[in-house]
């Protein structure tokens, strides 16, 4: 039995002030029910505790004083001691909105099983660099998941405004208490209402609910957060493997500085990352907000994620395989194509010398729900065909059958039954192209039909219209000849960039496969898989060897460098202040 419908909880720690503001905030709320509220000061040492209880208020205060154990720690204590129906967790700096628990008890009262706000800054925030990021990312934030009726990405899974049934609560265990331990920062949010998410509740968006942030973060305690943050993202994503990719995502892993700086800054000399971070952080320091200061301080705040997530062992390894990447299967003595034409023979070779170096070859779902973090067996590899070549009904399947190996066709779908145009139009030999018919019984042999783009385009040099059509196209085209057709794509001529991936995304694919010319340290995500492409004076030998070669780690190359050309030119003594 519940004495009452909301606990508000909120975790403290040395932010007396800023943490006054918000309990004065709270007496001005909205209570048609009894209401609590149940303050816990995690380990403070500047009066918090005393001047939370001074507060007048119009309801019941509870202040609860522990040693710091961090912020999921204060979390678990409050919810331990709360009597109400519906749990709130607000952060010790949101200034609340009068109406928020009524809003929130609206959507919960409709049969959400938890929820989350509007968490705009507060007009009396300090105006800095940081304080106008996070003012464009609430805006966004809001305007997005208003127009998409509160569709929850990764990114919005706080909890510095979040209600949630008590028994709710109760049944996910409350929050893991090691991803702060300590008074570290970041991902125990994530991970909670990750788990609520993946247990069947629902966590809808409130855009009535209002808290103002009142933002005090200063530049230095800034990037500490995100260096933590790093350190417990590689810690969540151990935990939740199927996350990895949307959080390589989310921290611009797929675009041209986010692969620059997540494979060089950690093997950054800590004097040298200090030397070329401290202009940037100086002029932020300064209360600068130039956009050349905020580019600047941004790279400076992502690579020093990228570091911490090395520091805590980086992305888990999830199991991906090896990806081949082949055209046509048939011999043709062409200066244009024939390079990228392996004959029968040949062909059949490279599946021998693969299996007896130990290969297990996997199917397309195998390698979808390694994306999603499912385990595969060592030295996986999955057989893609690209273009839908006719030799492939004669030569590659009868070959693949014999081995029970399964494999996958990416076909260029407005030339169903036709030529290679895209390069007949070079003055290429003309190769045929599987009929609608053939893919047919390619399908019903076990092979997995994916898209190759419409028309074989430069995706990366095509206008807006015309990527739309080259990535929707296809998915609708192969339906209409009755495929069955699976959502993934690979790049034409291996070409993709931000632009491109994103649209990707957009038209509905799950995931897409760009080429690599030997096997890379990483993927850049499941918009971009990579996979070594196969020619035709690649020997079994050269096939196997590439295959099963240790990623790359240009880090370590980097660092290497740097070592040997900072004792060039710096004096000694200066080496071993600098660290």
């Amino acid at each position: 039995m519940h004495s009452c419908r909301f606990s508000i909880v909120v975790p403290t720690c040395d932010r007396r002030d800023v943490l006054v503001e918000s309990v004065r905030s709270l007496a001005r709320l909205e209570t048609p029910w009894p209401v609590e509220l149940i303050v816990v000061d995690d380990g403070s040492t500047d009066g918090t505790a005393a001047a939370a209880r001074a507060v007048p208020m119009p309801f019941p205060v509870r202040v609860i004083e522990q040693p710091n154990g961090g912020a999921a720690s204060a979390r678990n204590t409050g919810a331990a001691q709360a009597t109400g129906e519906y749990l709130l967790f607000l952060d010790d700096d949101m200034v609340a909105d009068p109406r928020l628990l009524v809003e929130h008890d609206a959507v919960l009262g409709r049969g959400a099983d938890a929820a989350v706000g509007h968490i705009p800054v507060h007009p009396d925030s300090p105006r800095t660099l940081l304080t106008a990021g996070v003012e464009r990312w609430a805006d966004k934030r809001h305007q997005r998941l208003a127009r998409t009726s509160g569709a929850l990405a990764l990114g919005d899974l706080l909890t510095g405004q979040l209600s949630v049934r008590a028994d709710v609560f109760a049944a996910a265990h409350g929050f893991d208490e090691a991803f702060n331990a300590g008074g570290s920062f970041g991902a125990e949010d994530t991970d909670f209402l990750h788990r609520l998410l993946q247990s069947g509740a629902v966590v809808s968006y409130a855009p009535g609910a209002i808290t103002w942030q009142r933002y005090v973060v200063t530049p230095d305690q800034y990037l500490r957060q995100w260096r933590q943050g790093g350190r417990a993202d590689a810690v969540l994503a151990r935990k939740h493997p199927a996350l990895a990719p949307a959080l390589a995502e989310q921290h611009g892993a797929g675009t041209l500085s986010g692969r620059i700086l997540s494979r060089w800054a950690p093997a950054v000399p800590s004097w040298l990352g200090r030397a070329l971070a401290a202009y940037p952080v100086a002029r932020a320091r300064s209360g600068r907000t130039d956009l050349p200061t905020r580019w600047a301080f941004a790279r400076v705040r992502d690579a020093l994620y990228w570091k911490g997530l090395a520091e805590q062992g980086g992305w888990p390894a999830t199991g991906a395989p090896v990806v081949l990447a082949y055209h046509a299967i048939e011999d043709v003595d062409d200066a244009l194509i024939g390079d990228w034409c392996v004959a029968p023979e040949q062909f059949e070779r490279h599946l021998d010398a693969l299996t007896a170096a130990g290969f297990t070859f996997v199917s397309l779902g195998d390698l979808l729900t390694a994306l999603d973090g499912a385990p595969l067996p060592p030295r996986s590899a999955l057989l893609t065909f690209d273009d839908a070549y006719a030799s492939l009904l004669s030569a590659a399947a009868p070959a693949l059958e014999r081995r029970g190996i399964p494999a996958v066709v990416l076909v260029v779908s407005d030339q169903i039954g036709g030529w290679n145009e895209w390069d007949a139009g070079r003055g290429a030999t003309k190769l045929p192209l599987l009929t609608a018919a053939e893919l047919q019984e390619l399908a019903g042999r076990g092979w997995a039909i994916g898209a190759h783009s419409r028309t074989h385009a430069h995706l990366t040099r095509s206008t807006d219209a015309d990527l739309d059509r080259e990535l929707t196209e296809p998915l609708r085209e192969l339906r209409a000849v009755g495929l069955p057709v699976e959502p993934v794509l690979a790049y034409p001529h291996g070409e993709h960039d931000a632009r491109v991936r994103s649209a990707t995304r957009r038209a509905g694919y799950t995931a897409a496969f760009a080429l690599e010319g030997r096997r890379p340290a990483n993927s850049r995500g499941r918009y971009a898989v990579p996979r070594i492409e196969v020619r035709r004076d690649t020997t079994p030998e050269a096939l196997v060897a590439t295959a099963l070669q240790p990623p790359r780690h240009p880090a370590r190359e980097l660092e290497r460098e740097l070592r040997g050309t900072a004792r060039r030119v710096l004096p000694a003594r200066l080496l071993r202040a600098l660290g």
